[in-house]
């Protein structure tokens, strides 16, 4: 396990967020199932100290566990299917810690030609969707915009127009409310592919600029899937990111390995980054 650097700054001015794939519960392993697992991830969730937490792979039985083992903690999003299939309706959520943080508004879209609706791109085998929320840092007042998002495993174009949907979204709305931005999730996507090099090399035309946290690391930042083995490959590539804003200082990223009796919390490691916001905190 990664140990967290010692920031210089106080609590006030730092904020700790997680992206982290939970993993739908399926399949007939008994050690992995959800109802193992559950616990665990809570658990890490509770003592991360992470105000913001960005959830892929979340079904319907798991939100309701979510709910019940954190308490002081919210969670914002709708299903994919919008209840259409309600044992199977996969949520791509944002978890807050209510002493913290609050919503001020939230919306899911689909990553599609028709993102107010139940709707595919391309060849994508599943809708996919992305959770967008404006914060309230309860601490300064400073408000932010967080995405969270899951794209699709298959299809690279579909990939690709999720990027450029969620880079539009921002411009649009920084052009008439613009906050310090941070996108996260699993982007079922190496470095070097299309849909995360658009972002990190700014290969669009939005005035948007985003770094990836893991710029933070240098080098490799290693794996995130490691499919409940726990393998750790220094030299491998995150398919999980966090990309923040200029508006933030990267003060800390950390990919935590940790497992409890040799039972993971999911087959994504989660991914923490803790940011700090530039400039004078708002007037409460």
């Amino acid at each position: 396990m990664q140990a967290m650097a010692q920031s210089p700054f106080g609590q006030g001015d730092l904020l700790r967020v997680i992206s982290f794939n939970l993993r739908r519960d399926f399949g007939p392993g008994r050690k992995n199932r959800w109802e193992v697992r559950r616990g665990i991830a809570a658990d890490f969730i509770r003592t991360s100290g992470a105000s913001i937490i960005g959830v892929q792979e979340v079904l319907p039985r798991m939100r309701q566990d979510i709910r019940r083992l954190l308490s002081g903690y919210s969670i914002f999003g709708v299903g994919r299917m919008m209840g259409k299939n309600p044992n199977n309706d996969e949520h791509s959520d944002i978890i807050l810690k209510n002493a913290e943080v609050e919503v001020t508004s939230y919306k899911t879209f689909w990553l599609s030609k028709k993102p107010d609706t139940v709707s595919r791109a391309y060849f994508a085998i599943f809708p996919r969707i992305c959770t967008v929320a404006e914060i309230r840092m309860k601490q300064t007042g400073r408000r932010v915009r967080v995405f969270n998002t899951h794209f699709d495993h298959i299809c690279w174009l579909a990939r690709t127009l999720g990027v450029r949907m969620i880079l539009e979204y921002i411009s649009k709305a920084n052009a008439t409310d613009p906050l310090p931005t941070i996108v996260m999730g699993d982007f079922n996507a190496r470095m070097s592919s299309t849909a995360v090099r658009i972002i990190r090399e700014q290969m669009h035309g939005y005035n948007v600029h985003l770094q990836d946290v893991y710029g933070f690391l240098g080098g490799s930042a290693g794996n995130t899937y490691h499919g409940m083995k726990g393998k750790i490959r220094p030299k491998s590539s995150p398919i999980d990111y966090i990309f923040v804003s200029d508006e933030f200082e990267v003060v800390d990223v950390h990919i935590d390995t940790q497992s409890r009796d040799g039972v993971y919390p999911s087959d994504h490691y989660p991914v923490m980054a803790t940011l700090r916001l530039r400039g004078e905190p708002a007037s409460l």
